[in-house]
């Protein structure tokens, strides 16, 4: 009867074990392709003022359960207290604000021309109307700290927030305060991101 038992107490806590690594391996993110490579972020070669202005990004903050993605072509590139960063702005008006806002890191991907109907449309949508990551057809896939990039990118730069501040409407130039006033735009958070990784195909 002991020895009955025993085995009996020693199968249920295999399948114990077994459902929880089920659950564990069930809430893993999914990895980002092989076609991705990391690169340093010294390596990045691209024009920041033309990858910003002309080609634009998609900023995305969140995680697989929540997120939120816009275009973005406000930002750029370079070096602040010995760290490489990207510098991002984001109104507090836009849904992605409050992702900014309750998220340690956020993303920046740089897309080919042919995407370009897909961040028009990630710009003039809100994330509060729509589930924007389904509608833009884009395929997200996930880095190890959980951080969304997207399959059909070609750059992707990962960070993690060190600095954030609000522009102060006192020391906006006057024809930029007067754009807040006509477009009932909120002020935008400059958001300073340490480079944590990057990758390019």
């Amino acid at each position: 009867m002991k020895k009955l038992f025993v085995s009996i107490l020693t199968m249920l806590m295999l399948v114990s074990w077994s459902d929880g690594d089920n659950v564990t391996e069930n809430n893993n993110h999914t990895s980002i392709s092989s076609e991705w490579k990391e690169i340093n972020p010294k390596e990045i070669d691209v024009n920041a003022v033309k990858m910003f202005a002309d080609d634009w990004m998609i900023l995305s903050a969140g995680k697989e359960s929540d997120m939120n993605m816009m275009t973005i072509a406000w930002g750029g590139l370079g070096e602040l207290w010995s760290k490489p960063v990207i510098t991002v702005y984001v109104s507090t008006s836009r849904y992605t604000y409050k992702y900014m806002e309750e998220n340690e890191y956020f993303t920046v991907t740089s897309f080919p021309k042919e995407y370009n109907d897909k961040l028009i449309y990630l710009g003039t949508v809100s994330g509060r109307n729509e589930d924007k990551v389904k509608g833009s057809g884009l395929t997200t896939e996930f880095t190890e700290l959980g951080n969304p990039i997207y399959k059909e990118a070609n750059l992707a730069i990962e960070c993690k927030k060190i600095y954030s501040h609000q522009f102060d409407k006192d020391k906006i130039p006057a024809g930029q305060r007067q754009w807040y006033d006509n477009s009932k735009t909120g002020l935008h958070v400059m958001y300073v991101g340490e480079i944590v990784h990057v990758w390019k195909k």
